[in-house]
């Protein structure tokens, strides 16, 4: 497997992209950080695209070969990534018997979102500001679906990405932003200070986010887990509808 400098070399590869296609697009676009994986630098045949927060799709005609290096590197990931490899597919029943033949790994579900059209709520906090991201509040974002899980610093983020934040007192309550972004793809991810969930404010930061992804003429992307049942509640609350299943796969040391 060879790792690939010119992406242009795989734009005959990226029709096949089934699954959750934004984020291989953000980096072959240039938008988001992350590798290219190929069989032949030359005139490769099959692609495994990396993003920095993990998440990865294989496209092309991989052999079993190709699926035992990718299976090496998500058992041991190199610098460069938050650390994993989720690696998104299709339902695939022969992919998934080359994937699972690696001990360790382990299949799981995501839900597949189509938007359904932007709800017409009017949402507002009496008690906290909705603000856009901004360098002056960045840092006050904690959890774990931060920017800081897609973007490798803050000044990537706000050259390519956006996203909006209630704040309250100087803390924030809850945040949503570009996860993964395209030319024509935002995927939002949203995250809620434990104690404030229960109170609307992901759907506040989330809606707000739909709303400005469709401004900028993009389209809005949700994803989650099927065990995370809030997660999917909170994307149907903002306009999206559940189409489906795809299984994604990681390794549980």
């Amino acid at each position: 497997m060879i790792k690939l400098t010119d992406y242009g070399k795989i734009d005959h590869l990226l029709n096949q992209i089934k699954i959750e296609k934004f984020y291989p697009l953000s980096i072959v676009e240039g938008l988001q950080k992350g590798e290219i994986f190929v069989d032949n630098d030359e005139t490769p045949t099959a692609a495994l695209i990396w993003h920095y927060c993990g998440f990865a799709n294989i496209l092309g005609a991989y052999d079993e070969g190709f699926i035992k290096e990718t299976m090496k590197m998500m058992q041991d990931p190199p610098e460069g990534h938050s650390g994993r490899m989720a690696l998104q597919a299709e339902n695939n029943s022969r992919l998934e018997g080359l994937i699972l033949k690696t001990p360790l790994v382990v299949k799981h579900e995501r839900y597949i979102f189509e938007f359904a059209g932007e709800k017409n709520d009017i949402l507002y906090s009496k008690e906290a500001e909705l603000k856009e991201i901004t360098a002056e509040n960045y840092g006050l974002m904690k959890g774990k679906i931060i920017p800081a899980f897609s973007w490798p610093d803050k000044e990537e983020f706000l050259k390519n990405g956006f996203g909006y934040c209630l704040i309250k007192d100087g803390q924030m309550l809850a945040c949503a932003f570009a996860s993964g972004i395209s030319k024509e793809y935002v995927d939002i991810g949203v995250e809620t200070v434990e104690e404030c969930r229960g109170k609307g404010y992901g759907k506040i930061v989330s809606a707000a986010m739909v709303k400005e992804t469709l401004r900028r003429g993009k389209s809005p992307v949700w994803g989650c887990d099927t065990r995370n049942e809030a997660s999917m509640r909170l994307a149907c609350s903002v306009g999206f509808e559940t189409a489906g299943t795809h299984p994604w796969y990681t390794c549980e040391k």
